[in-house]
């Protein structure tokens, strides 16, 4: 399960490499700035992050098939509707934790990849964000962006035909906010007092 989403990611990410090095080649020429090494890959990196994320939360699915007059295109699959809302905190949660799927081989599994998942996706966010933006080396601006990433892919899943459910939320934040203390733990233990990279345009 695990590898199908890894393998998924990677293509997004490999679409959109290019792409994103071009823009951002010419937005740095065009400014005409020193380019910061330090600063690109780690905006790289965090972009590809982003795009690997998105690849699996808010980008529609699509497929190839074969028309009625033989020839190929793009379907993208736009359910009318969604699967399931659920705005009642922990009640995902609890369910996972507290019973058991017979319909579902190895549950105790697909439980533990689904909450542990929806933690670990997310702790990127929590280190990027400070270590690029130091608006966001404050634990409040963090918080709050916290919610609102995980609130903005929710509420893109309710138009793509995807679940929305507040435990996501609930588990996505707090998957930033660890990220964070990870980042303030590295920061107070070996760069302390140093400059930050710190992206201002």
């Amino acid at each position: 399960m695990i590898r199908m989403y890894l393998e998924a990611m990677v293509i997004y990410i490999l679409m959109g490499a290019p792409i994103y090095l071009l823009i951002r080649y010419l937005y740095v020429k065009c400014k005409k700035q020193q380019i910061q090494w330090i600063k690109e890959s780690l905006l790289f990196l965090f972009v590809m992050f982003c795009i690997g994320v998105a690849s699996q939360t808010i980008i529609p699915h699509w497929y190839m098939t074969i028309g009625e007059d033989g020839k190929q295109q793009l379907s993208i699959q736009m359910t009318e509707g969604v699967r399931s809302i659920n705005l009642i905190p922990f009640s995902t949660i609890y369910s996972y934790l507290a019973f058991s799927n017979d319909q579902v081989i190895n549950w105790q599994q697909v439980s533990l990849v689904n909450l542990l998942g929806n933690v670990l996706v997310f702790v990127p966010f929590g280190i990027f964000l400070p270590l690029l933006w130091s608006i966001f080396r404050k634990f409040t601006s963090l918080l709050w962006m916290s919610i609102c990433i995980p609130l903005f892919i929710e509420i893109t899943q309710l138009f793509i035909g995807r679940s929305t459910d507040i435990d996501d939320v609930i588990l996505n934040m707090l998957g930033i906010i660890f990220g964070f203390f990870l980042y303030k733990i590295h920061h107070n233990l070996f760069h302390k007092g140093k400059a930050f990279v710190d992206i201002k345009d």
